[in-house]
């Protein structure tokens, strides 16, 4: 059975990270171990079990702030038939390569396991969810003893209403005492998900277009892969290879999701796949984050700023009130790149050109299942102190100094500019 190359690794991870006394894990600075990871955001979700500077004496959990994007998904079907017709052609032919064969039978399966639902969440999606929440509850378990309040809220869309039961299934499952209440609808929905607005698109994309285009793939290569005859191929499939190369390549970017080997991956050398990783990492950068070009318009949109409020207002509540231990909400990778860039999250936030956005390492900030975790303690004084994580991993926050663990005031009057 053909099974994503990742599954063992990352369940290695993840009963190593389990113990008390984990072993770190260097975060990788390139996908070559990993060639998944050129997706960007249709990569499956990685654990790396990274150091995590100690509580200062005294500090104690007391409540968390989370915002998780759904987990592996199905993509846009853009095509697909019309691709495994032509491949289906090619196949009739006698044209196929066994490499050939292999990368039809793969994209043939991940056509019926999209079974026309576009942006389903896959069961690889809601496994990790639960480790992900598995996670936050071997790390905080005091936190969640007892019968402590858990709010979670959602995007309206069904991957994330999913992914959310996944979350919190797994929580109850570790201790069925939670109160836990969920919540969706139209005014979540403006702040688990926002857009970049219309205003910057055309500028943004015609950068975008324009880095496209600086790259063609190497057909040749392709071609000596999957067919034994180019003339006879290009005949047989009745249009360019160029064509035929994009429409696999959007299955390629995919396969993850279903748990597929690289067997449509390998068909593209390095430089195709970089080159589609880094103009993924362009558009996401410009579009969603606090770019040069385009972040002042994309920081002060509706939607981020009423999940900044959401984050702060109920943080004070918390604070205030301790009716809650953790706020859990659920929505898009857009809305995690924004609300991490308007927070100032190291590697999200930073001012980066159109030239440095090329060389961003996406795929380590907004993978499927990708989070952005607060997590608030408090001294018998009553003093509150916060620390970020972005994907399970601590980070500092741009512009303030002292961290990872900052005063909480401290944080709230750098996100509200005073």
């Amino acid at each position: 059975m053909k099974r994503f190359l990742l599954i063992l690794p990352l369940l290695a991870l993840v009963l190593s990270c389990g113990r008390q006394a984990p072993a770190p894990v260097p975060v990788p600075d390139s996908i070559d171990d990993n060639l998944y990871r050129f997706g960007v955001n249709t990569s499956p979700y990685e654990y790396f079990c990274t150091e995590e500077t100690p509580v200062p004496a005294g500090y104690k959990p007391f409540y968390i702030s989370h915002y998780g994007r759904h987990g592996s998904r199905s993509n846009w079907d853009f095509g697909y038939a019309a691709v495994l017709e032509k491949y289906a052609a090619a196949k009739e032919a006698g044209l196929l390569t066994e490499e050939g064969e292999k990368a039809f039978q793969q994209m043939q399966t991940i056509y019926e396991l999209h079974n026309g639902m576009n942006g389903r969440l896959t069961p690889l999606g809601a496994q990790e969810h639960r480790q992900i929440a598995g996670r936050l509850f071997a790390r905080y378990p005091k936190l969640f003893s007892g019968s402590p309040r858990v709010r979670a809220v959602s995007s309206v869309v069904p991957r994330c209403i999913v992914s959310m039961a996944a979350f919190t299934g797994e929580l109850l499952s570790r201790n069925p005492k939670l109160d836990m209440s969920w919540d969706t609808g139209e005014k979540i929905m403006r702040y688990c998900s926002s857009d970049d607005p219309e205003a910057m698109r055309p500028g943004a994309y015609a950068i975008i277009q324009e880095h496209a285009r600086s790259h063609a793939m190497d057909s040749v290569s392709f071609v000596q892969k999957v067919f034994t005859d180019e003339a006879a191929a290009r005949e047989a499939v009745g249009g360019s290879i160029a064509k035929l190369m994009e429409g696999t390549l959007s299955f390629a970017v995919i396969a993850g999701s279903f748990e597929q080997d690289q067997t449509l991956i390998d068909l593209f050398n390095v430089e195709d796949i970089k080159h589609h990783m880094r103009n993924t990492s362009l558009n996401l950068y410009l579009r969603q984050c606090n770019s040069a070009d385009f972040g002042d318009i994309r920081m002060a949109a509706p939607g981020v700023q009423e999940l900044l409020e959401d984050v702060i207002t109920k943080a004070d509540a918390a604070i205030a009130t301790g009716e809650y231990v953790a706020d859990l909400r659920f929505g898009h990778d857009y809305q995690l790149l924004a609300i991490s860039s308007r927070m100032g999250v190291k590697g999200v936030g930073e001012r980066l050109s159109k030239e440095e956005a090329v060389e961003w390492p996406g795929w380590l900030y907004t993978p499927f299942a990708g989070n952005l975790q607060l997590v608030f303690y408090k001294n018998a004084a009553g003093n509150i102190l916060v620390k970020c994580f972005i994907n399970e991993r601590e980070t500092t926050l741009l512009g303030l100094p002292d961290g990872p663990y900052y005063a909480w005031d401290d944080v709230k009057k750098a996100w509200l500019g005073e």
